[in-house]
């Protein structure tokens, strides 16, 4: 028995149900920019190679194929719709149900005949064979068309936009660490050259076969990048303590410059005014100074050049010398000043006892007076004679404190 008219509606509800998806997906796979760059809609093809342009063919094969399914398939529906509206109200037979469900459900799509090759044809067989398949066939065969074309487009699509954005990615690094050496005035490394030289062959051949990309190219060129971005950030940080040491350089030089100049006042002071046995450093000669103020100007000279690590070395090594050459300077400064630091002590320490006498009525004494008159003769006579003057302080003070103990 037959379908009755309620399932003949249904059933055709149900096929117009599944036309209209098919048609909304097929329209999603016609705004995929890859079928649009590889069917040349409004615009050439792309002109791929490889894996891509073998999977793109057969792909754009099976899309060829569906739309002739789907003009068939539209056919069919429309056929079984139209005679549904030309049934009667009233009074239907069952044979204009079963044209209906035929047309449905029934083998009642008649495919293009095909050439039966000689070699399958019997003595009475035809040299064509008439196919006929049903709906649900035809909608199997249209499925199976458009997952061929779905997974290829959508694997073309991905791969174009994974590429394009890793290229994008690895464009912006390069261009860095090229501009990079650039502001370090040095030659590209050969292993930015060599990432460089990839990142241009596999730029290349993005556009033409996108799917037969060796993926391994991201892992091949981010080491190179790397080992680049190491060195060249390297070198950066080393320029910029560069700068920084050669802005404090001068002050380091001027300060040795005024320690050794202090020395030299010092030691010429105490060598002139004062007889001493004390120790004293002679200063820096002032060649050596200019010794290392001519180095700095070369390294400055250097580092504007572009030349770096050369340059730390040499800079570490000035450094250090001016640092040995400030500790002594500084050593030689403070020995240098003693004698004159001693006599103003020795000065200093005599009016204290001279007051001291005079607060305890001590003053007039003949022997301190005597002590008081010879010492500050010696202390404030040039040269002086600071042996002389430290045996009469001490004399003044024994003197004193034996008068104030009677």
């Amino acid at each position: 028995m037959g379908l009755n008219l309620a399932q003949i509606d249904r059933l055709l509800a149900e096929w117009a149900q599944k036309v209209d998806i098919a048609n909304q997906n097929l329209l999603d796979l016609y705004d995929l920019p890859a079928y649009q760059r590889l069917s040349g809609m409004g615009n050439p093809p792309s002109n791929v190679t490889g894996i891509t342009q073998q999977q793109a063919s057969t792909a754009l094969t099976a899309i060829e194929r569906l739309f002739e399914d789907l003009e068939l398939f539209n056919q069919q529906i429309d056929r079984a719709r139209r005679l549904r509206r030309e049934l009667p109200a009233l009074f239907i037979n069952d044979s204009q149900l079963l044209e209906i469900e035929q047309l449905l459900t029934g083998m009642s799509i008649q495919l293009p005949s095909i050439q039966t090759p000689l070699a399958e044809r019997g003595l009475v067989s035809a040299n064509q064979q008439v196919r006929a398949i049903s709906l649900a066939e035809l909608l199997d065969r249209m499925s199976i068309a458009f997952a061929i074309a779905r997974d290829t487009f959508v694997a073309v699509e991905t791969a174009w936009q994974e590429l394009e954005s890793q290229l994008i990615t690895t464009h912006q690094s390069l261009a860095h660490l090229q501009q990079l050496a650039q502001k370090l005035n040095i030659a590209t490394p050969p292993a930015l050259i060599t990432a460089q030289a990839k990142f241009n062959e596999i730029q290349s051949q993005i556009d033409r076969d996108p799917l037969g990309i060796n993926r391994a190219f991201v892992r091949e060129i981010a080491p190179l990048i790397d080992n680049s971005r190491h060195e060249l950030e390297t070198l950066d940080r080393q320029r910029q303590q560069l700068q920084a040491d050669f802005a404090t350089a001068p002050q380091l030089l001027q300060q040795l410059t005024q320690l050794n100049q202090d020395s030299i006042a010092a030691y010429t002071e105490s060598q002139s005014k004062i007889q001493h046995s004390l120790p004293t450093i002679a200063p820096l000669p002032v060649a050596e100074i200019a010794e290392l103020e001519l180095w700095l100007e070369r390294l400055v000279a250097k580092f504007a050049a572009g030349i770096i690590a050369p340059v730390r070395v040499g800079l570490t090594n000035w450094s250090h010398k001016i640092q040995a050459h400030t500790i002594a300077a500084a050593s030689a400064l403070t020995a240098n000043r003693l004698p004159l630091a001693r006599r103003q002590e020795l000065r200093g320490r005599l009016d204290a006892l001279a007051a001291k006498a005079l607060a305890k009525g001590k003053a007039e004494d003949p022997v301190l007076t005597d002590l008081g008159t010879q010492a500050r003769q010696v202390l404030y006579s040039s040269p002086t004679d600071l042996n002389l003057a430290i045996e009469l302080v001490r004399q003044y003070e024994q003197v004193l404190n034996q008068r104030l103990a009677c």
